[in-house]
């Protein structure tokens, strides 16, 4: 490939970040404490187009995330989200490939992945390909399978998985993993996502759904995760002191966001649903869910970690259900949009289930499935458009708005 070409790629890439980034930041209240996020973000993926080499790449969210932590180098996360990056991996795999397993394979043939221990969470038939396709051209790479049936044998599977995972990694930089520094890192991440859920409550009504998914995804961008949480502390206390004098009423129907991860820098769907004049009251997934959950106080509470787990792997996902039931119960909806990439059916699989909850409790579903390319971004606008004029005659008839 020629230098030029390869210049065109970076280009088109970073300008792809770059407008991400603006169209976020001007959603965004004009809040000092907000920069931090920004910048790290903007280092985070910006890094792929200036030849970064990590030593950990982790593919997906589900990685046991104390295990890299406790080793005291946090990896480079790649959870999938550019419609660039899935480009560069063309000549890979199948157009039809899932978008988010085509950006992560870009991002590595991108040579990023040059010595570095690449972790996969195999939730699905893509993540094992990917392995694969990783493994035959030279990656180093360490697998964590996540057994689809949650009963005793597979709770020695999962521990089993776990040590393989924590000796691979201790082998690949040279270090022991101790129980006392796993120990020290289940603290850092557990106040982490105490600072995540006090941000959470705060925020509704301060800034729009999409900044606060941005700042939530920041948490795969930092290199210093107690940094990161300082600085969403004080993030948080200045939106809690601001909701004192001004708090944002919305006339705007509200809306959960369920179903397949988004993830920068593809906001398309976020931007289109609050563009139809559709507010993001919460978001629900795989990613968003973990962030919040609290992780085993010891080592040997694993078993109540791996019950609650709400991967999207299992045959019956009996935990992201009832996770879904406590936020809707939590939260005032309007309707939902449920979000689905091409080639991630296992998410259509649990459709049905949300479907008949929802029902019963008189809420519209919408389902949406797209990829990361932009040619339907009109269709998308106009279905929305008249999904969210449908939730608000809904909420007219109620009397919740004036006519």
């Amino acid at each position: 490939m020629s230098d030029f070409t390869n210049e065109m790629k970076s280009s088109n890439y970073e300008k792809e970040i770059t407008n991400a980034l603006q169209r976020v930041a001007e959603k965004m209240p004009y809040y000092q404490e907000y920069r931090y996020f920004e910048k790290i973000v903007s280092n985070h993926y910006l890094s792929v187009s200036r030849n970064a080499i990590p030593k950990i790449i982790v593919l997906g969210s589900g990685f046991p995330e104390e295990l890299i932590v406790a080793a005291g180098k946090m990896p480079y996360w790649i959870l999938g989200g550019s419609r660039e990056s899935s480009m560069w991996a063309d000549d890979l795999v199948p157009r039809d490939t899932d978008p988010v397993s085509r950006s992560s394979l870009g991002y590595i043939k991108s040579g990023l992945g040059k010595n570095a221990l690449i972790l996969i969470t195999l939730v699905n038939d893509s993540s094992r390909k990917l392995a694969y396709i990783l493994k035959s051209t030279g990656h180093k790479v360490q697998t964590f399978h996540f057994p689809p049936l949650k009963d005793a044998d597979s709770i020695m599977e999962w521990n089993r998985q776990y040590e393989a995972c924590r000796s691979a990694l201790a082998f690949h930089l040279k270090k022991p993993i101790t129980k006392r520094a796993i120990q020290k890192a289940e603290k850092e991440i557990r106040y982490a996502k105490r600072r995540i859920r006090e941000f959470l409550e705060v925020c509704e009504g301060m800034i729009e759904g999409t900044c606060r998914m941005f700042v939530l995804n920041s948490y795969y961008c930092a290199d210093d995760l107690s940094e990161w949480s300082n600085h969403l502390k004080r993030l948080t206390e200045k939106i809690r002191r601001e909701r004192k004098y001004k708090y944002r009423v919305g006339v705007r129907s509200k809306v959960l966001l369920l179903g397949s991860p988004v993830y920068f820098p593809n906001y398309k769907i976020p931007f289109l649903i609050e563009d139809a004049g559709l507010t993001i009251s919460v978001q629900t997934d795989y990613t968003t869910l973990k962030m919040q959950s609290g992780i085993w106080q010891e080592r040997g509470e694993e078993t109540n970690y791996y019950f609650n787990d709400t991967s999207p792997a299992y045959v019956k996902n009996d935990s992201f259900y009832k996770q879904v039931m406590r936020v809707v119960s939590e939260n005032a909806i309007d309707g939902v949009v449920y979000h689905v990439l091409k080639g991630q059916i296992e998410y259509d699989f649990e459709l049905e289930r949300f479907e008949n909850l929802f029902e019963m409790i008189n809420v519209p579903v919408f389902r949406l499935e797209t990829d990361y390319n932009y040619q339907d971004v009109e269709q998308l606008r106009i279905r929305l458009e008249a999904f969210s004029e449908v939730l608000n005659q809904r909420r007219y008839s109620k009397g919740e708005l004036a006519v």
